[in-house]
């Protein structure tokens, strides 16, 4: 599902809602150099990002690798950015066997 929101884009900002636990993750047309912005890595169809920093920066630190489904949220942003990718941590996840050290995400479902 998020592959559509994040298809031609080159960077995400993630932003941290420590109150209800959830992740947002908004597309960017272009890069930047800032530490909130992270690039996507695109290999085929599937879309990647480097989170490490992120999560250690918001004191998230998972156990294990687990994917959770987002969901698409238009009532985040601005006419420049129409919405944002929503992870909520408190639901049920999917534990996921880990490729990595678990510090990247893909677009059919992220992970933390």
């Amino acid at each position: 599902m998020s592959k559509q929101y994040l298809k031609g884009k080159e960077a995400v900002i993630h932003a941290y809602n420590e109150d209800d636990n959830e992740i947002a993750i908004i597309p960017l047309d272009e890069d930047y150099d800032r530490t909130n912005v992270y690039s996507l890595q695109w290999n085929d169809d599937r879309v990647s990002m480097s989170v490490s920093g992120f999560l250690k920066q918001n004191n998230i630190k998972p156990d294990q690798t687990i994917r959770y489904p987002p969901e698409w949220d238009e009532d985040i942003g601005s006419e420049q950015v129409p919405g944002a990718l929503v992870i909520d941590l408190d639901q049920e996840g999917e534990v996921s066997p880990a490729a990595n050290d678990g510090a990247d995400e893909e677009a059919d479902g992220a992970e933390a």
